[in-house]
Formats: structure tokens, C-alpha cells, sequence
């Protein structure tokens, strides 16, 4: 009925779970670690900023807020620190912060916001609805050498002029806006690489989704306010997909002088991989509080 996240076992093994301490999810999504962490006795303050994932998590979880065990924040997770201080979560209270930075199933299957190459749906990709520009506002009023520079800076593409100018020129030329499935399938064409097993598109729409939500200075900004919530020997997980999040994980968690890392980096197991493809970049970091 739920979606696996991806690494759930090594990430909750991770985070070294007692009964009684707090944790913060900072990726609610549809409450696949949430759950393990309640199930093992810890009690959760969990982020998300999908009203979906939001309203599916509170009637997943109605007996564990009722009962004051699961507290959810529909805000961003860079505002960890204010959020943790109004849930009466102080510095060095925190046994374990978790960040799964991969895309939920709620963007990807239910909301149908062109975060999916097969969405006939606008290219939206805003993860809160509460922000104002969406992905395609990005392609209208960009120049095309703005669009080839925010897909090479965020999707390090090879083929970012190529593609710049295919959509640039595709926008101008449409009377109505053009569909994510429709602007895929012109990447796909224009690519060299149109036959693929990853979609030539990936790195595009990648490029797009972290513009439209700011996710890397959100996460840079959330990492450095999430440290010192963490108790002695409390740990910090995190979950990334792409080499943009992990620069960030190594730059800020992987330099703090109060965090150490205590294992080697993880990867999917060649068994997860098969079963859920989109686990295949994930790697996990896991750091420890001195």
C-alpha cells in the first residue's frame, strides 16, 4: 500500500533509533521512514511542503499525533532550527535528523506537476504551491543562453546548449504551453543519446525542479541549522541522488568540526537497485555528534 523509500533498512539501522528520544524527518513524503521510527519507540517532528503528502501522513498517522508522538511542520526543511524551537525541540535534543533528498512518489504519481517525463501536465515541478514561478515561467522568460547556463549549473548536462535551444525555440513557436511530456519528447529527438536507457531528459528536468524550489540552498542552509539541534553521539543521515547534494553534504556536514563520519558511504544493494531502478545513484552519509 506504501511506497519503500529507498535504503529504508541501512538508513534506520543509521539512526540508531531509542525508544523515547526525538528524531526529525525532514522528507515526510508518504511516511515510509516516519513509520520505522515510530514503530521502534522514537517520537518525530517530520517536514514536508506537499499539502498531498501532508494530508495523506495525517490520516496515516492519526493515533501517533493524537498521541503526541508524531508532530508534522508543512514548511521547508531550511527552517529546521524555528520549527524545532516551536515543538519544544532545543539545541542538543535531537538523537537523529534524517534527509531522503530524492523525489517523493507524491510529486512523481500523485500530483501530476510535470516532475515525470510521462505527465500531460503542465511543467510546474513546484514542490510548494505557495511559490510563484514554476518550471515553464523559467523557459518563457529566460533568455536561451540563461537556460543553457541553469542547466549545465544544476544538471551538469553535456548537451545543455543543444537542449536550451530546443526548448527556447519550441516555447516561442507554441501558441498554449507546452506539456512535460511534450518538451521530454523534444529533448529525447535532439539528443545524440536518444536511445538511452536513462531518459535524455533526466538531467534537464533535474535542473529545473532545483531552480523552481531552491533545493540546494535550502538543503545547505538546513544542514548547517540541523547540526547543533543534535545531542551528543546523535546522528545525521542523509540521503542523496546526485553529485550537487552530495558537494553540499561533504562541503557541510563532511567539514563541521562537531560531526564526524562515522561509516563509510552507502549504496543500494544490487537487489534494491533491480526492484526500484530510481535507487540506482542514492548514497548514503551518515555523521556523528562528538
Amino acid at each position: 500500500m506504501y511506497h519503500t523509500p529507498v535504503m529504508l533498512k541501512e538508513a534506520i539501522e543509521a539512526l540508531n533509533i531509542e525508544e523515547g528520544k526525538n528524531y526529525i524527518d525532514c522528507n515526510l513524503g508518504g511516511g515510509g521512514h516516519t513509520a520505522e521510527i515510530l514503530k521502534q519507540g522514537g517520537n518525530v517532528l517530520a517536514f514536508d511542503v506537499d499539502e498531498n503528502a501532508i494530508k495523506h501522513c495525517k490520516e496515516r498517522f492519526s493515533k501517533e499525533i493524537e498521541g503526541g508522538l508524531l508532530k508534522i511542520a508543512n514548511r521547508n526543511f531550511k527552517d529546521i532550527a524555528e520549527v524545532a524551537k516551536e515543538n519544544d525541540l532545543e539545541e542538543g535534543s535531537v538523537s537523529g535528523i534524517l534527509y531522503d533528498l530524492g523525489t517523493s512518489t507524491f510529486q512523481l504519481k500523485e500530483e501530476k506537476k510535470g516532475f515525470s517525463f510521462d505527465d500531460r501536465t503542465e511543467l510546474d515541478m513546484r514542490m510548494d504551491n505557495s511559490l510563484s514561478v514554476c518550471a515553464y515561467d523559467l523557459l518563457v522568460v529566460l533568455s536561451e543562453k540563461e537556460i543553457e547556463k541553469l542547466i549545465l549549473a544544476f544538471g551538469e548536462e553535456p548537451q545543455a546548449r543543444k537542449y536550451a535551444k530546443v526548448m527556447k525555440d519550441a516555447v516561442k513557436a507554441s501558441g498554449k504551453k507546452l506539456l512535460a511530456s511534450e518538451l521530454a519528447d523534444l529533448i529525447k529527438k535532439s539528443s545524440r543519446y536518444s536511445h538511452s536507457r536513462i531518459h535524455p531528459a533526466t538531467r534537464v528536468f533535474q535542473a529545473l525542479r532545483i531552480a523552481v524550489n531552491s533545493e540546494l540552498e535550502n538543503l545547505r542552509l538546513s544542514i548547517e541549522r540541523a547540526t547543533p539541534l543534535l545531542c551528543s553521539k546523535g546522528r545525521l543521515v542523509v540521503i542523496s541522488f546526485h553529485s550537487l547534494e552530495e558537494d553540499i553534504v561533504k562541503e557541510i556536514a563532511g567539514s563541521h568540526p562537531d560531526l564526524i563520519q562515522i561509516v563509510e558511504t552507502l549504496v543500494p544493494t544490487n537487489l534494491e537497485v533491480e526492484m526500484n531502478p530510481s535507487s540506482r545513484s542514492a548514497k548514503m552519509r551518515v555523521f556523528e555528534r562528538k
